[in-house]
């Protein structure tokens, strides 16, 4: 395992550690399902955007043509 270490605001982390304490998890595992989900949302948005670049190409080059 890696260990990666990052800031976030305090109001949000007080939110996560009540969400953790209210639904019976460790703070280390909400921390990782977070961290996993939000880094998902990134690639999601990053694919999308790629796509989009090479549609746009696509699009372009027969425009051109």
């Amino acid at each position: 395992m890696i260990e990666i270490k990052f800031a976030v605001p305090e109001p949000l982390l007080r939110d996560l550690e009540a969400i953790a304490e209210s639904e019976g998890w460790k703070l280390a595992e909400l921390n990782r399902i977070v961290w996993e989900r939000g880094f998902a949302a990134y690639a999601e948005g990053s694919n999308k955007r790629l796509v989009n670049r090479k549609m746009r190409g696509a699009t372009d080059s027969k425009e051109e043509g």
